[in-house]
């Protein structure tokens, strides 16, 4: 009799125990279906953000384009692409250098003016990039097409200093020589193409 009580009250006090166990897999299980409803809530929003930020970039850039053709028309020598660091002003070198040349032309300063002026009325940050095509140069001046496209973007850079207009903190300049083409250096029409000099308006 005392064995049957025993053995009674022992399963009376583990039948606590499964109840207890089965309310902490329920909660469990809950709060796991409650953390996965947060991420899917997380990444929706993250991709609303992202989405949301990829369309003010685009317009961004089209406010840009409009402003500077507004200004500079495009012609044959210049031309205006967006790409992902921002908008691109793409100067054939033709309109800027004389060939073997770092000095800015007379007949350049109006169409680099009116950029400058253009520059002005925004606040983005500028990068002068030179560039050349594959043809050897090897001169006193500029040993390779490194120093002469570098030479190019820095004269730029001076010149929009000299007007003191721009703050010195927003320009930078590079040279890519004939690293960075665009166009079949094989070719005469290739090689006008990759002589060049782009300005890029960055993106905020």
């Amino acid at each position: 009799m005392r064995n049957e009580y025993y053995s009674n009250s022992k399963d009376y006090i583990n039948r606590w125990v499964v109840s207890y166990a089965d309310l902490v897999t329920m909660l469990l299980a809950l709060f796991m279906v409650l953390y996965a409803v947060s991420q899917n809530i997380t990444k929706h929003q993250a991709k609303i953000i992202s989405e949301t930020a990829a369309m003010e970039q685009i317009e961004q850039l089209d406010e840009l384009k409009k402003l500077f053709n507004e200004n500079i028309e495009q012609t044959e020598g210049i031309k205006y692409l967006k790409d992902g660091r921002g908008l691109v002003i793409r100067l054939n070198n033709s309109i800027l250098f004389d060939e073997g040349s770092a000095d800015i032309k007379k007949d350049a300063i109006v169409t680099i003016n009116k950029i400058i002026d253009t520059i002005t009325k925004i606040d983005n940050n500028i990068v002068v990039e030179g560039h050349t095509d594959s043809t050897p140069i090897s001169s006193k001046k500029f040993p390779s097409n490194w120093e002469l496209s570098t030479a190019r973007a820095t004269n730029i850079i001076a010149y929009m200093l000299k007007t003191k207009k721009i703050e010195p903190k927003r320009l930078s300049a590079v040279g890519y020589g004939e690293y960075m083409p665009i166009a079949d250096n094989t070719s005469n029409d290739g090689r006008l193409l990759n002589r060049r000099v782009d300005i890029i308006i960055l993106k905020k």
